[in-house]
């Protein structure tokens, strides 16, 4: 089948078929008997030429299909592209929460094994105190 690309006309509203050379190719109607009687086509205008141009009226443009498929997939991209980002924000600002959590616990395990340790310092000066006064005792006793 040859190469057909289709336009309007401004009066008539019928989309005109061009083939070729961008010559308008006529509308016409099968006459010959059989299946196809009184069915509508586009023919070459030089089909005595053999050209060979020949589309139903009926038959959908697979290239006109592929580019509105085409614009629907870019659209849809465009709209995944923008999903990624939104995410890759979401995903930003959670790397900066765990960052600021990661230093607040850290902060606090600071503050946590500095307090165990003075709480190890004072038992250890009372427990120093008692076994100074025990020993204090035992040598007023005895001595």
């Amino acid at each position: 089948m040859a190469s057909s690309s289709e336009s309007r006309s401004r009066n008539s509203g019928k989309p005109h078929v061009l083939y070729f050379h961008q010559d308008v190719a006529p509308l016409r109607t099968v006459k010959v008997q059989g299946s196809t009687r009184g069915k509508r086509f586009y023919g070459c205008s030089y089909w005595h030429n053999s050209y060979g141009f020949f589309k139903w009226i009926d038959e959908k443009d697979r290239v006109q299909e592929l580019d509105m498929r085409i614009a629907e997939l870019e659209i849809l991209i465009g709209e995944l592209e923008n999903d990624v980002d939104k995410l890759k924000e979401t995903n930003r600002k959670l790397e900066d929460d765990i960052a600021e959590l990661d230093i607040k616990n850290t902060e606090q395990l600071v503050v946590s094994s500095s307090a165990t340790a003075d709480k190890k310092l004072y038992n250890a000066l009372v427990a120093s105190w008692i076994f100074f006064a025990i020993v204090l005792l035992l040598l007023m006793r005895g001595g």
